[in-house]
């Protein structure tokens, strides 16, 4: 598993659930939480940067936090039909 991991749309469901987790797995060292607003509460474990990832500035992100796995959650997840 990875030590630093970053994870966008930190602020949706998907992403802030995900960024619990995997702040509670004993192999990832450090989680840094990505999205343009904060979430609506504080994720235990995890690092908000307000920063939007279409802006070339979240390569200075991941560079000074020493990212080594990124995991892209800013989904929609509201399904379009319920079949």
């Amino acid at each position: 598993m990875a030590g630093v991991v970053l994870v966008t749309g930190v602020s949706r469901y998907l992403g802030g659930l995900l960024a619990r987790r995997l702040a509670a797995e004993p192999s990832v060292t450090r989680v840094v939480g990505v999205d343009v607003i904060p979430p609506p509460q504080e994720i235990a474990g995890v690092e908000f940067v307000r920063a939007d990832i279409r802006n070339p500035m979240i390569g200075r992100v991941i560079e000074d936090a020493g990212v080594d796995t990124v995991v892209h959650m800013n989904v929609i997840a509201t399904p379009t039909f319920v079949g």
